[in-house]
């Protein structure tokens, strides 16, 4: 067998904000899961990758992201993009040609 290493390079990935800074007072460490206090919070809540978060230190709150894109993520979309420009103009041209 042989000891070859994977290389494992996800593109988009998850995260916990809860051990990164808060957006209002820069510290590290201070952001806990916030419970949802509307519909339309909830809504928010369980359709996207956003969720509630409260800091302990200075009361902000808000919502933030549980995945982060990487530059490649970036990369795929705008050639996924391009890709399907380019196929909408070709059918374009051949339904003007047969129409």
């Amino acid at each position: 067998m042989s000891s070859k290493k994977k290389i494992q390079s996800a593109s988009v990935f998850r995260y916990d904000p809860s051990f990164g800074r808060c957006p209002a007072c820069n510290e590290y460490n201070t952001l806990r899961r916030s419970r949802s206090r509307s519909i339309i919070e909830t809504t928010i809540k369980a359709t996207s990758f956003y969720k509630i978060y409260r800091c302990n230190k200075c009361g902000w709150r808000g919502y933030r992201s549980t995945i982060k894109f990487t530059v490649r993520t970036a990369k795929y979309l705008a050639s996924y993009l391009l890709l399907v420009i380019v196929v909408i103009l070709i059918l374009r041209q051949v339904l003007a040609r047969l129409g």
